[in-house]
């Protein structure tokens, strides 16, 4: 599996089903892939350009299991499309939503791939102000449908 192939797949992930399952553990994988795909090309660049190393953030949240397919549904619908907009002008290197019905309470994650801290923040602004022009009130509509948020912003680095 290329580099490229890695930062260009996306996953909408829906509970309850084999296949859901089956695109968890793949995109879990793919996070996993990153931070390893990141390590050589990055370490290598490093010595040569001094880049900065990649940056992955997660949006998590606290929702009531009957409510997954209602967040999965505007993501098909209403934010994915524009995520995916966002990947193809080469703003977003890939995002994906994990979902799990076996774990820890945080059970509905979108996480995103970019550049670096500075990227994300440029990515965000977009992507709320492309939101809320297209589909006025769907943030305010889709927050209340979990109970908690909390966003984690990792920089990949990889130490030998």
């Amino acid at each position: 599996m290329t580099l490229d192939l890695l930062l260009t797949t996306h996953n909408h992930l829906h509970p309850n089903h084999l296949e859901g399952t089956m695109r968890n553990l793949k995109a879990i994988t793919i996070a996993v892939g990153l931070a390893l795909a990141f390590s050589t090309p990055l370490a290598a660049q490093e010595a040569e350009e001094g880049p900065e190393p990649g940056t992955i953030v997660f949006s998590q949240w606290i929702c009531p299991p009957q409510n997954l397919g209602t967040l999965n549904a505007a993501v098909d619908t209403m934010l994915g499309p524009i995520l995916d907009e966002l990947q193809s002008e080469g703003k977003l290197m890939g995002w994906g939503v994990l979902t799990h019905s076996w774990g820890d309470e945080w059970n509905w994650n979108v996480y995103y791939v970019v550049e670096s801290h500075a990227a994300f923040l440029e990515v965000w602004s977009a992507y709320i102000s492309r939101v809320t022009e297209r589909h006025p009130g769907a943030l305010q509509q889709i927050t209340p449908l979990c109970t908690e948020h909390r966003d984690n912003i990792y920089s990949v680095y990889v130490a030998h």
